[in-house]
């Protein structure tokens, strides 16, 4: 970095406020002034390519199985989707008081 990078950046940091951001944009400024030039763009290969393309495929792929499952979640704890009908109730057993001959014995014989 050359010399007037540095100044521009300590004027930057030492002025503050307005005259900071004025300070920023003139740094930025200069550095596009200074700088070499965009860096070329690298292109991708066919196979990168394929495969980068494939990664996005399966990503979607699973993105979409996730939102179905999620949707069918939804509607089964909204109670849209009909389920088993429950089972009958049973019915109540009768209550009697026990008799002599059930009633438990204390051990005494």
């Amino acid at each position: 970095m050359g010399p007037e990078i540095w100044i521009v950046v300590a004027a930057v940091f030492v002025s503050g406020g307005a005259i900071g951001a004025a300070g920023t944009l003139l740094a930025q400024w200069l550095l596009k002034k200074v700088d070499g030039g965009p860096e070329p763009t690298r292109s991708f290969e066919t196979a990168e390519r394929n495969a980068l393309r494939s990664e996005v495929a399966d990503l979607h792929r699973h993105i979409r199985n996730m939102d179905a499952r999620l949707d069918f979640t939804e509607r089964l704890l909204d109670g849209a989707l009909p389920l088993a009908p429950p089972p009958t109730r049973l019915p109540a057993l009768e209550l009697r008081p026990p008799t002599d001959d059930e009633q438990p014995s204390d051990g005494e014989g």
